[in-house]
């Protein structure tokens, strides 16, 4: 799930740097709609790596201008960046790492890449 809100937090910054380059109205309004979605995901990141959040008031952007849509899709990268730390590495069952470090096994018809996994090609030779 979490690979999912960080691919969501991804999207949002391409979004907002998108609209860095489109007319004012459009930056208005889309900015408008991404300064609330950035509320919540901040939010989000701190209840899940369970600190307190601070008070970020001040350093927020509340301008229209194109600066302003990158910062803002900075500060989304920077949330999904935050995420990121929070995900377990693939492979390793951290619940049991006091016990050492236990591979996680790979399903069956499945092979590893890239810390996911993909389908096993059918071989028809």
């Amino acid at each position: 799930m979490l690979r999912r809100v960080i691919a969501l937090l991804v999207s949002f910054a391409a979004l907002a740097e998108r609209a860095a380059g489109r007319s004012a109205p459009v930056r208005c309004f889309v900015l408008w709609i991404l300064r609330r979605a950035e509320a919540v995901a901040e939010e989000f990141v701190f209840d899940a790596a369970g600190v307190p959040q601070p008070s970020l008031e001040g350093i927020a952007s509340a301008g229209n201008d194109p600066d302003d849509a990158l910062r803002l899709a900075a500060r989304f990268y920077a949330l999904a960046t935050a995420l990121c730390a929070l995900l377990p590495l693939g492979g390793f069952d951290w619940r049991s790492a006091r016990r050492g470090l236990v591979f996680v096994p790979v399903p069956q018809g499945y092979d590893r890449l890239m810390g996911g996994y993909t389908l096993k090609l059918n071989d028809t030779s």
